[in-house]
């Protein structure tokens, strides 16, 4: 079986830097994400995420990794409601969680035709000083998000300004993939 990407390019142009980022590409059924790793920050192995990076530095906790994922529907999905339910999940898992908002700007992730042009960025606070910030961006048919975790604030506050590096290089664009028999 061979898979081909028809990848629709909606009212948005990729410029894609070599400089000194490494730029990958993530792909859904309805999505593809470029993305750049940040500066001292590798490629790791997960099973279960496409994109995962951690800090390239020893002795770095378990916790503490980025990453970024698209999420298909088949209809439009709500920005507020797909963070309700993940901040009810998470506070069910996690009784203690104190979810927050962080204000930002990315020029970036305005409409463009997939995008909706509404994106937050929220964090959580967990009992066991773990913290996470989660951009959540809306389009027309995809949640994508990227994730940092790490294990304290201390590391949160440490690593949060290469979180907010990747952040400004996601681009998110429609795609259609079709499978040929």
């Amino acid at each position: 079986m061979i898979a081909r990407i028809n990848l629709t390019l909606i009212g948005m142009l990729f410029f894609v830097s070599i400089a000194s980022a490494q730029s990958k590409m993530l792909t859904g059924q309805k999505h593809v994400i470029f993305v750049d790793i940040p500066k001292n920050w590798l490629q790791a192995k997960s099973d279960q995420l496409p994109f995962f990076i951690k800090p390239d530095e020893k002795n770095v906790s378990d916790d503490t990794y980025m990453y970024v994922y698209g999420l298909d529907y088949q209809s439009s999905p709500d920005l507020n409601g797909w963070i309700k339910g993940d901040a009810d999940d998470a506070m069910n898992r996690h009784p203690g969680l104190k979810v927050d908002t962080i204000p930002i700007v990315l020029n970036t992730l305005g409409d463009n035709g997939y995008l909706t042009g509404r994106y937050k960025l929220i964090t959580y606070s967990h009992p066991s000083h773990k913290k996470e910030a989660i951009l959540v961006i809306e389009c027309k048919y995809t949640i994508a998000t990227a994730v940092l975790a790490t294990s304290n604030d201390e590391e949160f506050q440490k690593y949060f300004p290469a979180f907010k590096e990747l952040v400004k290089t996601i681009r998110v664009s429609g795609a259609k993939v079709e499978i040929e028999k």
